[in-house]
């Protein structure tokens, strides 16, 4: 398989992923005090949000890891089982007295 390809596609799904994970911690992030300082400072509830988003988005993360090796073995897969033959039909002649 192209390597490019693989790279262009690798490149996508983390892409991806790491764009939505970057969506919802803008959206939910102060639940776990994504926008505070260190750990030091955080409530008992934003630990325990903060807890479950780290058990999430390395669920997530890994998930989509596993799809991304699936569909580059996919695509390898398929790609190797791509052939092509051609066969030309040549209509018979018939013998005339003229041959």
């Amino acid at each position: 398989m192209d390597n490019n390809i693989n790279r262009i596609l690798a490149k996508r799904f983390q892409t991806t992923m790491i764009g939505s994970l970057f969506e919802f911690e803008k959206t939910f992030g102060y639940l776990w005090g994504h926008d505070k300082d260190g750990t030091r400072n955080l409530t008992q509830a934003e630990e325990s949000f903060r807890d479950a988003w780290e058990f999430t988005r390395d669920n997530i993360l890994n998930n989509g890891n596993k799809q991304l090796r699936q569909a580059l073995l996919d695509i390898e897969s398929l790609s190797g089982n791509v052939q092509y033959s051609y066969q030309f039909y040549v209509p018979k002649q018939e013998k005339t007295n003229e041959n």
